[in-house]
């Protein structure tokens, strides 16, 4: 009976190791072709076998180098020809949610944009002239790695599971900041943004006390290994934040100089539609928009300006001056923010709400990439229908066509809104916003 003991204890010891070993494996496969999300995946479902503190030495060690040594030449360079279409789309899927996860502290700039633009527009209604604004924020590369972490728990590590969306609503809605306005000759609008606390967070989207360690693992992981800095070049488009500037041929502007946006032409302002867009941005031409790198059709105050030359010091810094002398107190954009400024106007006030309508705050590669992603009509420039209303996309850069072979696009600092031919525009593609209606 001892003996039979003692085989069956040999037994259960040896399938024990077994299962870890597989249990391992599946994590360093995971790791491969879907990064620390996919190996977080495969470590979940192996969490039954493995002891807590040999599911984090696995994941910290395997997960790290698998990542550098198999997952990132997969994601990175494309090489999955030769990998099963599941894996192939595992890989998309985790690049994808890398991406977002990498920008999301630039995602976080522009919710603060929005925040800043709406607080001081309200002031200045009510006739308070803000002079200065000061932006204190807490969200450091702390915040982004708790943040992956946290997000990842909450969708258990499913990559399937994730969405671009859902991620930035969740970005979105742990923001928290205030606001005061300080000075008495000038006035100073400040606002503060609040360091993510983990804790309440988690407490907050309800996670049990495994979720919180795994959420602990997870993000120890992400911080020992460095790969956020190692990596982001990778995930972030670099900007020419002067726009499209190297295009000479030509270009005709508007005869107005207008902030007002008129419904009558639109066929239903309650929507969001082709016909509609095309129409807002032939407005936005005929108006002669400026363009200021990271704005979306808000007036430019002094305020604002100054506001966006201390966030893009070269990117507005260096145009400061031409944009003093030609955009001030009138609308501008930057080219995606044309498009996306349409999608956020609300017929009802006249004004701009930032992020509403379901539009996302997307860059203009972004952009492209989520309506193709999403099955959206696209194709070449070649084989383009006359739809009012396409959005058109070459690297980096985005415009409106809005018929008879003419496009409407926010184009540089030096150009502004103009209307140009589509032929011979260098344009790649053309797509149909999932956001709005074609029919």
């Amino acid at each position: 009976m001892e003996n039979n003991d003692t085989n069956r204890r040999g037994w259960q010891t040896a399938a024990n190791l077994a299962r870890t070993g597989k249990a391992a494996v599946n994590i360093a496969r995971a790791a491969a072709s879907g990064g620390v999300y996919g190996a977080a995946a495969a470590t979940k479902e192996a969490a039954p076998i493995l002891i807590r503190m040999l599911l984090c030495m696995i994941v910290a060690a395997v997960v790290t180098t698998m990542i550098v040594f198999t997952a990132i030449p997969n994601i990175f360079f494309g090489y999955d020809a030769s990998m099963r279409e599941d894996v192939i789309q595992m890989t998309r899927q985790a690049a994808s949610i890398g991406g977002v996860c990498m920008s999301l502290e630039e995602f976080e700039s522009t919710v603060i944009d929005s925040i800043v633009t709406s607080i001081a527009n309200e002031y200045e209604k009510q006739g308070t002239a803000i002079d200065h604004i000061e932006i204190v924020s807490y969200f450091d590369t702390e915040s982004l790695q708790w943040f992956t972490a946290i997000n990842s728990t909450a969708h258990q590590q499913d990559l399937e599971e994730m969405s671009v969306d859902e991620i930035r609503t969740l970005c979105s809605a742990r923001l928290s900041y205030s606001f005061s306005l300080l000075g008495d000759e000038e006035t100073t609008l400040r606002i503060t943004i609040q360091k993510l606390d983990p804790d309440d967070w988690m407490e907050k989207l309800g996670f049990d006390e495994d979720a919180q360690t795994w959420a602990g693992a997870l993000f120890e992981t992400i911080s020992e290994s460095d790969a956020m800095t190692k990596y982001a070049a990778y995930f972030t488009d670099i900007p020419d934040y002067s726009g499209d500037s190297g295009y000479t041929g030509g270009v005709q502007y508007g005869g107005n100089y207008s902030n007002d946006i008129d419904t009558s032409s639109f066929i239903d302002p309650s929507t969001k539609n082709a016909h509609d867009l095309a129409a807002y941005a032939v407005q936005a031409w005929e108006n002669n928009w400026g363009y200021v790198w990271g704005t979306f059709g808000n007036v430019l105050t002094p305020s604002l300006l100054e506001y966006k030359v201390q966030q893009y010091s070269d990117g507005v810094g260096q145009y400061r001056g031409f944009i003093e002398q030609n955009y001030m107190n009138r609308r501008t954009a930057d080219c995606i923010g044309l498009v996306k400024s349409y999608g956020w106007f609300n017929a009802a006030t006249g004004g701009i709400d930032y992020g509403s309508n379901g539009v996302p705050d997307y860059s203009a590669n972004q952009m492209y990439r989520d309506a193709v992603n999403k099955g959206a009509d696209h194709g070449t420039i070649s084989n383009m229908p006359e739809i009012p209303g396409l959005v058109l996309w070459k690297e980096g850069h985005t415009g409106i066509y809005i018929g008879g072979g003419y496009a409407i696009e926010a184009m540089s600092t030096s150009k502004g809104v103009g209307k140009t031919q589509v032929t011979g525009r260098g344009w790649q593609a053309w797509y149909k916003l999932p956001y709005y209606d074609y029919d």
